[in-house]
Parts: structure tokens; C-alpha cells; sequence
């Protein structure tokens, strides 16, 4: 709502050197003959109000953001581990923070066309692969980001976060977790070897698998992509695909019009996608003549296994690998690259789900093992089979039951105060974050607390029998899809509410409407009618303050029946004025008289007549009041330079024409709002609000 709130209206014809002016006229024109470059440079105060955040390559940066405008207060770079420094310096000058985001165990930047020209006498001085690895080199303040949240099954992460995250990621199991989400579907095909590098029927075996889930009402709703381990095989089932589409028109419109469309890709430009499903495609395996050779492209070189890590980890619910090759076939006595003993390994958790473990996963069972032991073992006893620590995480669910309907799901996840709850940095990590992630892949919970359990041991446990014994949801019923209410601000409705109400009209300036009467400029001046005169002089004030003084007696006179003030009616009045004590200033020798409760130095209003006849001149407006004219001005339409500022100005105080008067009264403001540090200039030379 602030934001929005800040963004002109562009309904409104503007001045033509303002920045909405020069905007207005690049829409119209389709941006003919002026440069993004030149746009951004001409517009260096609007353009913050309307993309208060840029989404931009660095090349963007550099093709369209000059080095001299006015630095963004924060850039973020994400998937740094992909972007070479020399690229990244050029957007960091261009902001006074920066957050570097990135996997130091996912992909480096692509080195294929680039050539080798490290200096090495200075090795010191060279740039590391990436702008994150330079930082990382450097100590720069860093924190981690634990929690795994694409996975909404644990089977999809657990061998990444084994293999290559030492088990650190903080990952959930799933309510289905006793079920593989990641399977090995071997196929009896042959990899071509040479200029070929094809495995054909690993390709058609892929096709023949999106046809199966195209016509699958239920399969159908699920995104899917394909990742391949090289070009060749990425480009030969890109063509099975397209000739499948051209007899199958329901196919094509399933694979390239959905929300999120089928993407095939290979292990290079994969990072940074995802999909529900992820169809894997390894076409390395045996030639012709059944002989597997160790090469497997990219993950023979340095750091493969980090090409690896990224293609395993692209689905959130489901993956399945397509080999021809086993993983018994893969001989690490032939080979020392890391990222062959990660894919051996990988084939191996695909085909047998199962995974080794480790140190910190073995001590957080014992340290909880007498508790989750009795608990399982009352359970078992009034016919609840149960699984402990479930997971393959730090994190694990103490106790899983055993839905004995659906034996591959759990149908209530115990929790303890043990390990996963002692080890959470947070209350609101451990009350509110796990709670919420864990609830929204399926699970049913319920804690028992340790001095609860030692206290009154049975009551725990037929409380637990009780929320067992609930009847259980009917297998047919549809999943809750019901979401979250997000959380609204307390704030918002206010903001909404002044963003919904019409903008305040503009005051109007209306004279004081005061009693006629008719006295001669002689008696005028007589004592008698002092205490008349000072009473129609502050009815005046009252109304159109800050009113000039000429303006002022002119009323009061008026009001007499006298058509003019000569200068003995006008020292009279000044004797009078000056026993009221009132509030005044001075501008261009000329007084203005304010009421008690008005501050000049920080008055923000004008006034435009109802009708010409009530419009005052130029020299009867206080250079505060014209300020706050051309304030208004810069407001809506950010910038401009200082012929058309002053016409604009003069417009919006309602005088059609420029006179001297008037531009005299303009300048005074601007001269005025620039010593109040209301206004300034940009690197353009146009004037802005501060």
C-alpha cells in the first residue's frame, strides 16, 4: 500500500521535460528513438516509485543502469555459484549493500568456450570461479539457510543431503514416508558411443512415459521435466517428443501449454528449475559390443559430482531414473572421479532406497532410545505397529504409527522433547516453524512431554490410545486443499482504506464575507469606529490567512463603503494592526499577517479561487503558499526542469498565463524551497522533491 501510494497519476497530462511528461511520451511514441539506457538516466526519480525492485541480469546492469545514477540500497544476486566475478562487479558498484546467494555445491560457471588465461605468477590476484567462492574466500559475514522446502517427499533430497551436505540440510519426512518417491526403471537399450552419444531407448522409453502420464486424469495434473546427461540425448528426445505431438494434438497441448510447461534439459542449464516430476535420463551404459567405459562427460572432471547434485535435486514429488546402465556396472577401480563414485552411489539409492548411516543419526537414536522403546513397544501391544525416528535428516519424527490402512503412510507422528527439539535455535522454530511444515505434508501430531510422561505415565499413554482410536478419515474423502490464510498487517486496512478514498480535493480560497455599511473616509478614522474595525480585521485573518496586508485593509476598507485607502486610512490601520499582535513574515517588502494556529515554516497548503473575481494576484500570495504549489507539482510528476516547473506551478495556483508577477512569485518558491531543503536537483538538473 506505501508503495502504490507513491506512484503518480499518470491519468493527468503532465509537463513535457517532467519525468511522467518524458514517460508519458515514450508509451505514446512505443519508445521510438530514445534508449532503455537514456530512459532510466532521464527518469532517475520515477523509476525508483514505480520498480522500486529491478529484476536484472548483470549484463542488464550494465547495458541499462549508469554507473553515475543514484546507488540501489541493496543488491541481491541469487544462484551466485553460477556467476564469474568479473561479471558481478559491475552490479555491486551499482548498490550500497549486497547479499550473495548461493550453493558452493552446486554448479560452478560453464568454462566451455571460455579460455585459459590465469595469471600464474599472480595467483594471488586471480578471481576464484565465482563471485561466491570469492566471498566465501574472503570471510565475509555468512549464514546458512538449513531447511530443505522444494522436496515434499524426503526420499527426493536424503541422498544429496547424505552424500555431498554431510547430512546438515534440516529436511521433513513425509507422512507417506515409508514409500520411495525415487525409483530406477531399468531399460534394456545400448549407448552410442562416438559422434553419436545417444541412447535411443532411453528416449523412447521417456516419451512413452509422458504419453502415460498425459492421459492419466490424475498423472495429468502433475508438471514434469526431463534432464538428460548430455546434448545428444537431451536433443534426440526433444525430437521423439515433437514427432509424438504431431499425432497426438492432446500430448502437445499437455507439454507446452501448461502453467508450468515440460522442460527438457540438460545437466548444464538445469539449475535453478523444478517440477512436481522429474523423468531422469542417464544413457551411459553398455555399447554394442556390452563394454561400459568410465567416461560419463561432465562428471569425470574436476567438481562433477556437483552437476550431480543439482539434477538429482529438481522434484518435488516424485523422480524416476531411466538406465540402461547398473550400478554394479560402474568400477571404481577404473576411475577416481568423485562425481562417477556419486552417480555409482546414486544408482544404488535409486534401485535400493537405501541409505548409510552416520555418526550424528546414530547418536541422536540413543540418546532418546528408552522413552520411544516403551512407547513402541505399549503401542505394539494394542495392536500399533511403529516406526522410530523417522527421517533421514538431523531432524526425525521420535515415533511414526503405522496407518493400518494404508501401511505405506503413517497415521500419527509422536513427538518428544528429545534431540530435534533440544537442537532448534528458536521457540518459534520449534513451536511454530517444524509444526507448520510438518502439518502441511500430511501429518497428524501429538507430543508428549518428558516431565509429563515420568510424572503420570499412563495417562500419556491413554490419552495417545484415545487420539488413536479415532475413527479415521475415509480413504475416498478428497485431500484438504484448504490453505493457509496469509497474515495480514495490522496496518493494512487503514492503508487500504486511505489508498480506496478519493485524493482530498485542493482548498479553495474564499473571501471573508463580512457586514456592509457606509462611512466616510473621515469618520473612518474617528475613535468610535477602532473596536468595529479591529473585529472585521480579525474575521478577515481568520478566513484567508495568510493574507497580505494590502489585501487585508483593502477588505476592511471595502466593507466601509470607502473604494480606496489613501495613506492616512492606511496608517491608521497599520496603528491598529500593530496593537493585535499578530503573527507575521515578509516577502519582497511585502507583510503577510497568519493565523495563531498557522506555522509558516512549515505551512503545505495553496489555495485556487472559486471564480476569476476572487482570484488573488500574485503579490497577495505568501512565497510559503506558492512552495507548496510547486511541491504538489514535483509530487505528481517527480521532476522537471525550472521553465516548466515554473508554468506548472503557475497552472496548478490557477493563473492561465504567465505574467512577471506571477514568474516573479515562482522563483521566490523555488529559491524559498530549495533554502528549506524542500526540493534539490538531480544529475539531470531537474528539481525534486526531498
Amino acid at each position: 500500500c506505501r508503495l502504490a501510494s507513491r506512484v503518480p497519476n499518470f491519468t493527468k497530462e503532465a509537463a513535457h521535460s517532467s519525468e511522467l511528461g518524458i514517460l508519458q511520451r515514450a508509451i505514446r511514441s512505443g519508445g521510438r528513438g530514445v534508449s532503455i539506457r537514456r530512459l532510466f538516466e532521464q527518469l532517475p526519480n520515477l523509476l525508483p516509485r514505480l520498480c522500486p525492485c529491478m529484476l536484472m541480469s548483470p549484463i542488464s546492469a550494465a547495458q541499462y543502469l549508469d554507473p553515475r545514477r543514484e546507488p540501489f540500497d541493496i543488491v541481491v544476486f541469487d544462484e551466485a555459484s553460477q556467476l564469474p566475478t568479473c561479471k558481478a562487479v559491475g552490479a555491486l558498484a551499482r548498490g550500497e549493500n549486497a547479499v550473495i546467494v548461493g550453493d558452493p555445491k552446486q554448479m560452478p560457471p560453464t568454462a566451455f568456450f571460455a579460455t585459459n588465461t590465469v595469471d600464474e605468477e599472480n595467483l594471488d590476484c586471480e578471481d576464484l570461479e565465482s563471485i561466491l567462492d570469492d566471498c566465501l574466500a574472503l570471510n565475509m559475514p555468512q549464514t546458512h539457510l538449513l531447511w530443505h522446502y522444494r522436496s515434499r517427499h524426503e526420499s527426493l533430497i536424503a541422498f544429496s543431503n547424505a552424500r555431498f551436505y554431510e547430512n546438515k540440510l534440516y529436511t521433513f519426512p513425509s507422512v507417506n514416508d515409508r514409500e520411495r518417491k525415487v525409483r530406477l526403471i531399468h531399460v534394456d537399450g545400448v549407448f552410442e558411443r562416438g559422434k553419436n552419444r545417444q541412447n535411443r531407448a532411453e528416449a523412447q522409453a521417456i516419451v512413452e512415459e509422458l504419453k502415460r502420464r498425459c492421459h492419466d486424469e490424475a498423472l495429468a495434473k502433475q508438471s514434469v521435466g526431463v534432464v538428460t546427461f548430455n546434448i545428444n540425448q537431451q536433443n534426440l528426445i526433444d525430437d521423439l517428443l515433437s514427432e509424438a505431438c504431431r499425432e497426438d494434438t492432446a500430448l502437445e497441448a499437455w507439454a507446452y501449454q501448461a502453467a508450468e510447461p515440460l522442460f527438457i534439459k540438460n545437466l548444464e542449464n538445469v539449475q535453478g528449475d523444478e517440477r512436481d516430476v522429474i523423468l531422469f535420463s542417464v544413457g551411459y551404459g553398455p555399447d554394442e559390443q556390452g563394454k561400459v567405459y568410465m567416461n560419463f562427460g561432465p562428471l569425470n572432471r574436476d567438481g562433477g559430482w556437483r552437476r550431480l547434485n543439482v539434477a538429482i535435486t529438481r522434484a518435488r514429488q516424485e523422480m524416476t531414473v531411466f538406465a540402461t546402465l547398473r550400478p554394479e556396472q560402474i568400477d571404481m577401480n577404473r576411475t577416481t572421479a568423485e562425481g562417477v563414485s556419486a552417480l555409482k552411489g546414486f544408482l544404488e539409492y535409486a534401485e535400493r532406497g537405501i541409505l548409510p548411516q552416520t555418526d550424528a543419526t546414530e547418536k541422536a537414536v540413543r540418546d532418546t532410545a528408552g522413552i520411544i522403546d516403551a512407547i513402541r513397544f505399549f503401542l505394539k501391544e494394542h495392536g500399533y505397529e511403529s516406526t522410530g525416528h523417522v527421517g533421514h535428516s538431523a531432524y526425525r519424527i521420535d515415533i511414526g504409527v503405522i496407518d493400518p490402512l494404508h501401511p505405506e503412510s503413517y497415521k500419527l507422528g509422536i513427538l518428544l522433547d528429545g534431540p530435534s527439539y533440544g537442537n532448534s535455535k528458536t521457540t518459534r522454530d520449534r513451536e511454530v516453524g517444524q509444526i507448520g511444515v510438518l502439518e502441511g505434508l500430511g501429518w497428524n501430531l501429538h507430543r508428549i512431554w518428558t516431565m509429563d510422561w515420568w510424572d503420570n505415565r499412563d495417562a500419556e499413554l491413554q490419552k495417545l490410545l484415545d487420539i488413536l482410536s479415532n475413527e479415521p478419515q475415509d480413504p475416498d474423502d478428497p485431500e484438504d486443499t484448504t490453505e493457509a490464510m496469509p497474515v495480514i498487517p495490522e496496518e493494512a486496512p487503514k492503508l487500504a482504506a486511505q489508498m480506496s478514498a478519493e485524493t482530498p480535493a485542493i482548498p479553495l480560497y474564499i473571501p471573508a464575507k463580512l457586514k456592509q455599511g457606509s462611512v466616510s473616509a473621515e469618520d473612518f478614522l474617528l475613535p468610535r469606529y477602532t473596536a468595529g474595525i479591529r473585529k472585521k480585521l480579525e474575521a478577515v485573518i481568520q478566513a484567508e490567512a495568510p493574507i497580505s496586508e494590502n489585501l487585508l485593509m483593502k477588505r476592511v476598507v471595502q466593507s466601509y463603503g470607502i473604494t480606496r485607502a489613501g495613506s492616512r486610512i492606511q496608517k491608521h490601520l497599520e496603528g491598529i494592526l500593530a496593537h493585535m499582535d499578530l503573527l507575521t513574515t515578509s516577502s519582497d517588502d511585502r507583510c503577510f499577517y497568519w493565523r495563531s494556529d498557522q506555522d509558516p515554516a512549515s505551512y503545505d497548503l495553496f489555495r485556487i479561487a472559486v471564480n476569476d473575481e476572487d482570484r488573488r494576484e500574485a503579490k497577495d500570495i505568501p512565497v510559503q503558499e506558492a512552495a507548496a504549489a510547486l511541491c504538489q507539482v514535483l509530487h505528481d510528476q517527480i521532476s522537471m526542469g525550472r521553465e516548466d516547473l515554473i508554468r506548472e506551478t503557475a497552472k496548478a495556483m490557477g493563473y492561465a498565463r504567465l505574467g512577471t508577477a506571477v514568474t516573479a512569485l515562482v522563483t521566490g518558491a523555488i529559491e524559498y524551497a530549495l533554502a528549506k531543503n524542500r526540493i534539490s536537483t538531480d544529475a539531470n538538473g531537474n528539481y525534486i522533491l526531498i
